[in-house]
Formats: structure tokens, sequence, C-alpha cells
């Protein structure tokens, strides 16, 4: 079994695609990882933008 990690500065209970931003590296979409600390890394950072 693969575990896929998200890097959020929130809990997610349901994915809402129009809340996410229109222009990532690879358009609007919900990006995971397989590599947990690099879902961590990307939660601090987007900790200390947006708070949380």
């Amino acid at each position: 079994m693969i575990s896929l990690y998200h890097g959020s500065n929130m809990v997610i209970e349901e994915i809402d695609l129009q809340k996410t931003r229109p222009y990532k590296d690879f358009g609007r979409g919900f990006y995971l990882t397989s590599m947990k600390e690099q879902a961590q890394k990307m939660a601090q950072r987007v900790s200390r933008i947006y708070g949380g």
C-alpha cells in the first residue's frame, strides 16, 4: 500500500478544486506526494505564508 500526503496548513475533509490556485506548475489541481518529509516542509512553508 502506498501512502500519499498533501502539504497543507489545515485539515482537508474533502477535495474542492474550486479552492485551488489556477496558476500552479501543472495547473489547477490537488497535489499529493508519496514523500512525507516533502509534504511536511510544504505545510510549514504554507503556514509561514498564509498562517495556520
